[in-house]
């Protein structure tokens, strides 16, 4: 395929990678923006935490060049996810995705928001970690979301802010779910967004596959909360589950749509690490 092959080539990978930082650094929340909600001290508190932060992060990096590849593939899926889960109507219709501060990316492990509006002035959200591989990080935070609910809570955004709502400030218990793709997935869509095709972005076999990956997390967690005895996060991932399902039957009954069923090595890996929720 044409637009699947063009990826491959370096300088247009490249061109995708700086195209997805600058998406995403464009509608990223900024914690200079709420000092009407948080005192000075402790905003800049948070940015120093970011910067040291980073800058471990830099003297740790992988400067392998498959790792620099899984680095640019797992930032243009972000970018990918943020920008078709609201314009290409991936995640249904009447979905906004908001883009966490960079604080609550490192600290709170939040990738993405997704806000389901549901009435003129209410709204329900999903917490979003995105991962293109299923290494360590994938791992990582599973764990995260198992200690969460043992711990009695969900995820959270401490700079968050939604226009359809109005609410500015710390968004609290959040159902966390983790959406993926392989690098084979990626560098096909990739090609699309590359090339303007909008309509193949909109119609792509993926969206099919983050909302079962939405509907087997929500399920598992919902299951393990139940055993834990944590019933208020048990019905939140219910109620989350059964809105991806109906999000799923709707694009299932869409005309325009075609779904092969065919899941990449991602959600197989996603399917197998859930397994550690069934204890």
């Amino acid at each position: 395929m044409k637009s699947e092959a063009r990826i491959f080539e370096g300088l247009t990978f490249d061109e995708a990678f700086k195209k997805a930082q600058q998406s995403l650094k464009k509608d990223q929340l900024k914690p200079s923006d709420f000092s009407d909600v948080y005192p000075e001290g402790e905003i800049r508190g948070d940015e120093a935490y970011v910067r040291d932060m980073e800058a471990k992060f830099a003297k740790g990096e992988d400067k392998q060049p498959e790792s620099m590849e899984v680095h640019k593939l797992a930032t243009i899926f972000e970018a990918l996810v943020h920008e078709q889960a609201e314009l290409g109507d991936w995640l249904g219709e009447d979905v906004i995705t908001i883009k966490p501060s960079r604080f609550d990316d490192v600290k709170n492990g939040v990738d993405d928001v997704v806000e389901f509006r549901e009435g003129e002035a209410e709204a329900s959200y999903l917490a979003l970690g995105i991962d293109v591989t299923f290494g360590d990080d994938f791992e990582k935070k599973f764990s995260r979301i198992k200690q969460e609910i043992d711990a009695g809570h969900m995820g959270e955004v401490k700079y968050f802010h939604s226009e359809h709502t109005g609410f500015k400030g710390r968004l609290q218990n959040v159902p966390r779910v983790v959406v993926g793709a392989d690098a084979k997935a990626v560098k096909e869509l990739c090609g699309f967004w590359l090339e303007g095709e909008t309509q193949n972005l909109s119609r792509h076999r993926i969206q099919f596959q983050i909302l079962e990956e939405i509907i087997l997390q929500a399920k598992a967690f919902e299951g393990y909360a139940s055993r834990s005895g944590q019933p208020k996060i048990a019905e939140v991932y219910r109620r989350m589950g059964e809105k991806a399902e109906r999000i799923y039957r709707e694009k299932k009954a869409m005309t325009d749509l075609s779904d092969s069923g065919e899941r990449d090595s991602f959600f197989d890996a996603l399917k197998y690490s859930l397994k550690r929720f069934q204890n």
